[in-house]
């Protein structure tokens, strides 16, 4: 009979035990459930962002034209002009330039470019040279490279284009006519 009470009281226990745990797990649930409702979410926005403008010019033109108009230009002469380099654009920006020409002429010629410098009587005076002697073809040649930075919205350079009839100039240019092309390449955010 002992033995019959004992397992009898141990079958009690065992359900007690069981209902303690089941209670335990709802209590369990209930709390993680409970967590789920105290959170919060919140937005914000930025304000209103823009992006930058680059707009470079050569003498207060996006395509100027500027003539280098000797008359009768003989080998060892040249003929020189300022132009201005400017930033209009809202950010500021460092510049290339490069030179080409289509015609015979202007390939027959050099280039000497002279930043901070004036233009006398065909000649680039003295400032900072940024080359001598270029040969120009007919693909771009790159005379300048990283030049500034030039500050936003008003940053200038002075650069003197001198462009040089060599003395061993070809006598099959005798009587012509020619152009070059300068291009300059801005370039931000590098």
């Amino acid at each position: 009979m002992t033995a019959w009470l004992r397992a009898a009281g141990l079958a009690v226990i065992s359900r007690r035990f069981r209902a303690l745990l089941s209670i335990g797990m709802v209590i369990g649930i209930s709390v993680v459930g409970t967590l789920a409702l105290w959170s919060t979410t919140v937005n914000t926005q930025s304000g209103v962002f823009t992006t930058a403008t680059i707009n470079i010019q050569a003498d207060a033109s996006k395509a100027a034209s500027f003539a280098f108009s000797p008359t009768a230009l003989l080998p060892g002469q040249s003929a020189a002009k300022v132009v201005a380099v400017t930033n209009t654009g809202t950010a500021a920006f460092s510049y290339s330039a490069a030179v080409q020409s289509s015609t015979a002429l202007g390939q027959g010629m050099t280039l000497t470019v002279v930043a901070g410098a004036t233009a006398t009587n065909g000649v680039c005076g003295t400032g900072t040279s940024v080359t001598t002697g270029t040969a120009i073809a007919a693909g771009a040649t790159t005379f300048a490279s990283n030049r500034g930075p030039l500050a936003a919205t008003n940053g200038v350079e002075n650069l003197c284009l001198q462009l040089n009839l060599p003395i061993a100039a070809a006598a099959g240019l005798a009587g012509t006519s020619g152009s070059v092309l300068f291009t300059f390449t801005a370039t931000a955010g590098v």
